[in-house]
């Protein structure tokens, strides 16, 4: 499947830049397993390692919450690049790596425009990848009310 957008991000974005994007391999992904047996995947310095994985977890959000990769720049169309390449790097180990399990990659646009004038954030990208697990993780038809960038197989 190829990298969509919703339709926040079709208006935002010149989606041309999607084909000229080179993948970005500087965020690179790994995979640990459990004390159960059960392995998930995550990326740079994964948040909430610090607590314990109970059985119970559900590793898809486990990993939601974790795998978070924050990027900002003042220009609108160099973060869409960059973001656009940090997908297409992880769409492409994810695939070449693990071409048996299934994964979500999704980033989402900040214009900063909700933030306090004094705050001076700039725009930016949240990216984030999970494996699809049956009965797992967020729902495929989740609608958005923000620009936002998805891809999965």
């Amino acid at each position: 499947m190829d990298i969509q957008l919703n339709e926040l991000s079709k208006k935002e974005f010149d989606t041309a830049l999607i084909d000229e994007t080179a993948p970005d391999t500087g965020y690179p992904i790994w995979t640990k397993t459990d004390s159960f047996g059960r392995a998930y995947f995550g990326v740079g310095n994964f948040c909430g390692l610090d607590k314990s994985i109970h059985e119970d977890t559900d590793l898809s959000w486990l990993e939601w919450d974790g795998n978070e990769v924050y990027i900002s720049n003042g220009d609108k169309m160099l973060l869409f690049k960059k973001a656009i390449g940090i997908m297409k790097g992880w769409r492409d180990q994810l695939v070449d790596d693990y071409p048996d399990d299934r994964f979500v990659v999704f980033a989402s646009f900040d214009d900063g425009s909700a933030m306090a004038a004094e705050c001076e954030r700039t725009m930016s990208f949240t990216l984030r990848f999970w494996k699809k697990r049956d009965g797992q993780g967020l729902d495929d038809n989740t609608k958005y009310n923000q620009p936002v960038i998805r891809w999965s197989n």
